[in-house]
């Protein structure tokens, strides 16, 4: 019996042009209209949307980690991925590694509310 040959891999392009399409149409019929959006995925998937919303360049993704299990809450206002409170005390960024591209996720803020990467 033949059996069609599929990839075993898939790059991040491909990914992209697969979820960021799924993307704008969660955009355009929640987010707009003010509702909360749960996007849970792979680790290539949201890697993919992140580079997409933090404008991350092509040659700084790969350096992008992703924790896994933690939840990112994407802040459209600012433009920014802020992390939920544990409680913990401790600095969310010195807590987890988002790799050298981490500050793309967090960039500089104009305001100190902006600055607070706890949601």
């Amino acid at each position: 019996m033949l059996h069609r040959k599929l990839p075993k891999t898939e790059s991040l392009k491909d990914c992209m042009n697969r979820v960021i399409p799924y993307y704008h149409v969660i955009k355009t019929e929640a987010i707009d209209k003010g509702k909360s959006v749960l996007i849970a995925s792979s680790e290539n998937a949201i890697r993919g949307l992140l580079k997409y919303l933090c404008d991350i360049p092509e040659e700084k993704i790969a350096e992008l980690e992703i924790p896994n299990g933690l939840p990112l809450v994407y802040d459209f206002p600012s433009k920014t991925v802020k992390l939920l409170d544990d409680n913990s005390g401790i600095n969310p960024l010195v807590k987890y590694n988002f790799g050298d591209a981490g500050p793309y996720l967090f960039p500089q803020c104009v305001s100190e509310e902006e600055c607070d990467v706890t949601f």
